[in-house]
């Protein structure tokens, strides 16, 4: 039960763009443009128990101002009572660009809509919704779909981007259970270093959650780089940390992206 809620438990199961653990940026693909991105990230838990998810996410620009974007993870728990691994949900998430940035006013403004598809495993969704030996954890895998509307806003503070998300989904109930939509928020900025390839990170991310036995909400730090091997490829590393109790205690992320 403990390996099943740790593995579909937490915000941070859907990945937003790399390296970010929630937030999402402002501008979109050019029109048939594409971008494929694979992620490995590991979240320790209290319970000692450890989660690793491998992530894949493919962008693509249907229009310039047009995204549509798919992400379909793989989790499981290691710990003192062996391994578990299961499918998570897959997610759509497109995305529209109402207002470009531009020299003279660097502000984007995005609207994403976020479509929660129940494909991960029954197991996990039993184990998730039922267990009371975790309650600390988030139900994210609920064998129902949910829908999510997120506002976006990017800021150019050269050599500081800042990027703030708001965000509202309603939670699918399973059955013989009650929860909550959920409030979720993200703010996150890029520093351009004095070497052009090295790209400083951060990010504050948090929701209300969607288990109404639960008074915490999760919320995590997240520091990292991004390396730009060059106009096509870049390869980035995080550590994150739960500044609540809901949230692992620590975690690190390891990706790469690819544009074509």
């Amino acid at each position: 039960m403990v390996a099943a809620s740790l593995i579909v438990g937490t915000a941070a199961l859907v990945q937003a763009e790399r390296p970010f653990v929630s937030a999402e940026r402002g501008p979109t693909l050019d029109h048939g443009v594409s971008k494929l991105e694979f992620g490995a990230e590991s979240a320790r838990f209290s319970s000692q128990r450890t989660r690793y998810t491998l992530m894949t996410d493919l962008t693509y620009g249907l229009l310039d101002h047009l995204n549509f974007e798919v992400e379909a993870p793989y989790l499981f728990v290691t710990g003192s009572g062996g391994t578990q691994g299961e499918v998570g949900d897959v997610t759509l998430r497109p995305k529209v660009l109402f207002v470009k940035g531009r020299e003279a006013n660097p502000l984007s403004l995005s609207g994403e809509l976020v479509v929660k598809f129940p494909s991960c495993e029954e197991t996990g969704a039993a184990g998730t919704a039922n267990s009371s030996v975790n309650p600390k954890v988030s139900v994210a895998c609920t064998g129902e779909a949910d829908l999510g509307l997120i506002g976006i806003a990017t800021k150019e503070f050269l050599p500081v981007t800042v990027h703030l998300n708001l965000g509202y989904t309603f939670v699918g109930n399973p059955p013989g259970q009650t929860l909550d939509n959920v409030i979720s928020y993200a703010l996150a900025f890029e520093y351009e270093t004095i070497l052009p390839a090295i790209v400083l990170v951060g990010e504050m991310a948090g929701e209300t959650n969607r288990d109404p036995s639960v008074g915490d909400n999760p919320l995590t730090l997240l520091v990292g780089v991004m390396y730009r091997v060059n106009g096509r490829v870049s390869v980035d590393s995080s550590l994150t940390a739960g500044l609540t109790s809901p949230s692992p205690d620590y975690g690190a992320s390891l990706g790469v992206s690819y544009t074509f």
